[in-house]
């Protein structure tokens, strides 16, 4: 290979140095973008950041609401399977007296009388 000029070599090292200056500046925009996107998105959601706090308390309160409401009805449910039980013990009672009226019917030992 024969011995290439000098300029010649400066000239490719200056277009090599013009592209990648080009290309660094591409690298730099494109940081910029990223950077600018990102400041957007902050922005936005400090916005929202009240917005999303005042409905969480406003669940909590809904939600402290809703265990007044299940105590309630739990002291309700307490009060209703009391009222069951003694509902049950009645009618097992009626039944079985209706149950030995027939058999004392069936048996003999009691007659319906009608005038």
């Amino acid at each position: 290979m024969p011995p290439a000029s000098t300029a010649v070599l400066q000239a490719q090292i200056d277009s090599l140095g013009i592209r990648m200056d080009k290309g660094f500046d591409e690298i730099k925009d494109l940081l910029r973008s990223y950077e600018e996107r990102m400041r957007k998105t902050e922005q936005l959601e400090a916005g929202c950041q009240p917005v999303i706090t005042t409905q969480i308390k406003s669940v909590f309160l809904e939600l402290g609401k809703h265990d007044g409401r299940i105590e309630k009805l739990e002291k309700q449910l307490g009060r209703v399977m009391a009222m069951y039980s003694v509902f049950i013990f009645i009618s097992g009672a009626l039944g079985l007296s209706i149950i030995a009226l027939i058999w004392a019917m069936i048996t003999g030992q009691a007659t319906v009388v009608f005038r």
